[in-house]
């Protein structure tokens, strides 16, 4: 499993993520944080940086559906299926 997460561009687009570096809190459905990194590149952005930590706590495996909610421009809520 990778430690990299595309964001869907439709999802950046709307959270108006800009091509730079920038950190993001997830928040599980627990409440638990985590500081993510975003990346771009010319394929869209990524989550990196402490999301291995959230996908470990989270007993997340590949296939798992993963709702990701907009809180605020630096905060997203991650819904697990």
């Amino acid at each position: 499993m990778s430690f990299m997460q595309r964001i869907p561009r439709s999802f950046s687009n709307a959270a108006h993520f800009n091509p730079s570096k920038k950190k993001v809190f997830l928040r599980d459905s627990a409440g638990k944080a985590w500081d993510v990194i975003c990346l771009h590149d010319k394929g869209g952005h990524y989550l990196s940086g402490e999301w291995a930590p959230f996908v470990h706590y989270n007993k997340l495996k590949q296939g798992d559906v993963c709702i990701f909610e907009l809180v605020r421009i630096d905060e997203i809520q991650v819904h697990v299926l």
